[in-house]
C-alpha cells in the first residue's frame, strides 16, 4: 500500500512547477489532517483499509451521514476498528481513490460476523446516498450480498475521489476489519473460503464422530467430557464466524442470546477440562470443588443477564473471567511442572496454543489488541490444534490406563491362579495324605485283619493240636484206668500185691489226668486279663519238699540259701510254676539221675534254679522251648502236652518274673532259672 501512494507522489512530483502547486493544493483540499488516501488500482486484487480509517463516535445516534461528515470529532485510525463494547453508533470515513473505472465494481467487505447493523454511504453529486444495510438486525434476505458477514458493493461511475460512510451499531464488541476487494478476487476468495470451512467442519465432524464412537465403546469419562466441551467450542466458533446465521437466517434476537449463552457455558465447561487434565482434584480436592462451583456460578449469572437483554452485562464478566483463568492456569501449571506433578508436562503445550488463541482474541474483542488476520483466526488455529492435541492425549491416556488396568489384571489373574494352584496343591496334598491315611488305616486293618487271620488258624492249629494231644495224653491214662479195673473186676481174688499194684496204676493215672487238667485251667487262668492275683507270703522250702514227695524218693534235691527261703506271690501260679519244671526236668533226665533245685536271693529278686543231666538242646530249639504245645526233638518220645515250659513263662510274666534256659545242657547239664521279684525280704 505505502508503494501505491509512494508512486502517486512520484507522478506528482514530476509535474512541471506550475502544476506542482497546484496539485499540492488540491491534495491538501481534501486531505485532512491525521488521514490517508486508499488508492485502488489493478494490481491489488484486495486493499486493506487499516490506517486509511477516520472514525467518529455518535452517542445518540442521531447522526445521518450528511450530519456526520461534517461533523467534527473525526480522528484517524492507526489501524482496524476496534471500539469494544460500547452502545454508541461508531462511523467510519474511507477515503478512496479510484484510478481506473472497473465494470464489475468493488466488494467492500466487514470482518465481523455479530455486528448488529451496518450502513454503508457514498458521496456523489448529489449528496450521500444508502449503497446498502447489512447486520444481523436486518434479514439475511435482504443483505445486499449473501456472505457470512457484512459485505457491500461499491461501482463508483469515474475514476477521481470518493468518500465513503460506514454507520456501525452493536450489542457485541464493534470491532472490524473492512478490505476492498475487486470483485473477481472476493468471489474466489469466498469460494476458496467456503472450502476452508468445508475442510473445518469435517475436521470437527471427523473429530467429534472419533469421539462419540470411542465414548460409545468405552464410556471413559474424559471422552464424554471433551465431547461437550469441542461441542461446545466448536459450535461457539461457528456462531462467531456467522456461518450458522448465514446458512438458517437466524435473527438476531436469538442469534446473540444463543452465542452469548454458548460463551457463558463454555468457560465451566473449559474449566472442567482443564482441573481434569492437570488432575488437581487429587492435589488439591476442596479447592478445585469451589473453583467450578464459582465458575458455575458465574456462568449462570451471566447466561442470565444475556437471555434476559443485558447482552454487553453478561459477556463482558464471562469474558474477563476467561481471561484471568488463562493465566492462572498458566501459572499454576508451570509451579506443577516445577514440583515435579506429572500432568502439568502434558497441560502446558495442549492448553498453551488454545489459551494464547483464546486470549488474543479476548484482548482484541475488549480493544486491547488490533484487529486484523492473525488476531482474526488466532482462536480458530488455536482451537483446532489444541483439539487435536487434547484428542491424541486422551485416546492415549484411555489407552495408558486400558494397558495398565490389564496389566494389572493379568497380574491379578496370575496370582488368583497362583492361589487356585496353591489352594489345588494344598487340597491334593490334603487329599494325598487323607488317602495316605486311608491307605495306611487300611493297611493296619488289613495287618490286623492278617493278624487275626494268623492268630484264628494259630488257634484252630492249637486246637487241632489239643485235640490230638487230648486224644493221645488222655488215652494213655484211661486206658490204663480202664484195663487195670477189668483186671480188679475180673480177678477179685488176685493176690493182695497184684491188687495193690494195679490200684497204684489206676491211682497214678489218674494223677496225671489231673495235672493235664489243671495244666489246661491254669493256661485259661492266665490268659484272662482280668485275673486277680492273690499274694500270700509263700515258703519256698516247704512247697518244693512237697513237689518232691511226688517223685521217686532221692530224685529231687533242694538247696536253699538264707535269706532265699521265702517271698510275697501268688502262691497257686507258683506251685504250678514249680511243679512243671520239676516235670519237665523229671522227664528228661536219666533214670538213675537227680534233679537238682537250687533257691538263691539276690538283692531284690530270688533265683531258682532247676537243674538235671540231659542230651543238648539243639540251637535252633531254644527259642521255640516256651511255646505253647512246642515239643523238641528230645521229647517225641516221652509223654506230655507241649504246655510246661509254656504255662511256667506265662506265670512268671504273670508274677512280674522270668524264666530263661541258663544252660543248654551237653557238657554241663540242662539248666532252666525261674527269677522273682521280692519286694519284702524273708527273715
Amino acid at each position: 500500500m505505502m508503494e501505491r501512494r509512494n508512486h502517486s507522489l512520484q507522478r506528482i512530483f514530476w509535474l512541471p512547477g506550475w502544476r506542482l502547486l497546484i496539485a499540492a493544493l488540491a491534495l491538501a483540499a481534501w486531505l485532512p489532517a491525521g488521514a490517508a488516501v486508499l488508492h485502488l488500482d489493478d494490481a491489488h486484487a484486495v486493499h486493506d483499509t487499516a490506517g486509511y480509517l477516520e472514525r467518529l463516535d455518535d452517542p445518540g445516534g442521531v447522526l445521518d451521514a450528511r450530519q456526520a461528515d461534517a461533523a467534527a470529532g473525526w480522528s484517524a485510525l492507526p489501524g482496524s476498528l476496534n471500539a469494544g463494547f460500547t452502545t454508541h453508533t461508531v462511523w467510519l470515513r474511507l477515503r478512496l481513490y479510484v484510478w481506473q473505472v472497473r465494470p464489475d465494481g468493488w466488494m467492500l467487505r466487514l470482518g465481523n460476523a455479530l455486528l448488529d447493523d451496518v450502513q454503508l454511504y457514498a458521496r456523489g453529486a448529489g449528496g450521500w446516498r444508502l449503497l446498502g444495510h447489512s447486520g444481523e438486525d436486518v434479514s439475511r434476505r435482504d443483505w445486499p450480498v449473501d456472505h457470512r458477514s457484512p459485505v457491500f458493493h461499491f461501482s463508483p461511475s469515474e475514476p477521481g475521489e470518493h468518500v465513503l460512510l460506514v454507520r456501525l451499531q452493536s450489542k457485541n464488541a464493534i470491532l472490524t476489519r473492512m478490505e476492498v476487494w475487486q470483485r473477481l478476487a472476493f468471489d474466489n476468495r469466498s469460494r476458496r473460503e467456503g472450502l476452508l470451512f468445508g475442510l473445518y467442519a469435517g475436521f470437527y465432524l471427523l473429530l467429534i464422530g472419533l469421539h462419540a464412537a470411542f465414548w460409545l465403546g468405552t464410556r471413559a469419562p474424559a471422552s464424554g467430557l471433551f465431547l461437550a466441551y469441542i461441542g461446545i467450542c466448536v459450535f461457539n466458533e461457528v456462531m462467531s464466524l456467522g456461518l450458522i446465521q448465514q446458512l438458517s437466517g437466524l435473527p438476531v434476537a436469538w442469534s446473540d442470546r444463543i452465542l452469548g449463552v454458548g460463551i457463558a457455558c463454555g468457560v465451566p465447561i473449559g474449566l472442567a477440562m482443564a482441573l481434569r487434565q492437570l488432575e488437581l482434584a487429587r492435589r488439591f480436592p476442596r479447592a478445585t470443588r469451589w473453583t467450578s462451583r464459582a465458575c458455575q456460578a458465574a456462568a449462570v449469572l451471566c447466561a442470565a443477564l444475556i437471555l434476559s437483554g443485558r447482552y454487553a452485562l453478561g459477556m463482558q464478566p464471562i469474558q474477563l473471567l476467561a481471561i484471568a483463568l488463562i493465566p492462572v492456569f498458566s501459572a499454576l501449571a508451570g509451579y506443577l511442572l516445577w514440583r515435579g506433578w506429572r500432568p502439568a508436562r502434558y497441560f502446558l503445550p495442549v492448553f498453551g496454543v488454545f489459551y494464547a488463541g483464546v486470549l488474543i482474541s479476548f484482548l482484541r474483542n475488549l480493544g486491547l489488541l488490533p484487529v486484523n488476520a492473525f488476531t482474526e483466526h488466532a482462536s480458530l488455529l488455536g482451537t483446532m490444534v489444541h483439539m487435536l492435541l487434547l484428542s491424541l492425549i486422551i485416546i492415549g491416556g484411555h489407552e495408558r490406563k486400558r494397558r495398565a488396568r490389564e496389566l494389572r489384571q493379568a497380574k491379578l489373574a496370575a496370582d488368583l491362579a497362583r492361589q487356585h494352584n496353591q489352594r489345588l496343591e494344598r487340597e491334593v496334598a490334603q487329599r494325598t495324605a487323607d488317602l495316605s491315611a486311608e491307605i495306611g488305616r487300611r493297611e493296619r486293618v488289613e495287618e490286623e485283619l492278617r493278624q487275626a487271620l494268623a492268630s484264628e488258624r494259630r488257634v484252630l492249629a492249637e486246637q487241632r493240636d489239643f485235640v490230638a494231644m487230648v486224644s493221645h495224653e488222655f488215652r494213655t491214662p484211661l486206658a490204663i484206668i480202664g484195663t487195670s479195673a477189668q483186671q480188679l473186676a475180673r480177678n477179685l481174688d488176685a493176690p493182695a500185691e497184684k491188687s495193690r499194684t494195679r490200684c497204684r496204676n489206676i491211682r497214678d493215672a489218674s494223677l496225671r489226668l489231673l495235672a493235664l487238667v489243671d495244666e489246661y485251667l491254669t493256661d485259661d487262668r492266665i490268659r484272662e486279663p482280668r485275673a486277680d492275683l492273690h499274694d500270700s507270703q509263700c515258703d519256698l522250702r516247704a512247697m518244693l519238699e512237697e513237689l518232691a514227695q511226688g517223685f521217686g524218693p532221692g530224685r529231687v534235691l533242694c538247696t536253699f540259701q538264707p535269706p532265699a527261703a521265702s517271698l510275697r506271690s501268688d502262691a497257686g501260679l507258683l506251685h504250678i510254676a514249680l511243679r512243671n519244671l520239676l516235670a519237665n526236668a523229671d522227664r528228661h533226665a536219666p533214670p538213675d539221675g537227680r534233679v537238682e533245685v537250687s533257691v538263691r536271693g539276690e538283692g531284690h529278686a530270688v533265683h531258682i534254679d532247676v537243674t538235671n543231666a540231659g542230651a543238648r538242646i539243639p540251637v535252633q530249639e531254644r527259642e521255640r522251648l516256651f511255646q505253647k504245645y512246642y515239643r523238641g526233638q528230645n521229647a517225641m518220645l516221652r509223654p506230655g502236652a507241649g504246655l510246661g515250659l509254656y504255662l511256667v513263662r506265662q506265670i512268671a510274666a504273670r508274677l512280674g518274673g522270668s524264666v530263661e534256659l541258663a544252660c543248654a545242657g551237653g557238657d554241663e547239664p540242662v539248666t532252666f532259672r525261674l527269677t522273682l521279684p521280692r519286694p519284702v525280704a524273708a527273715g
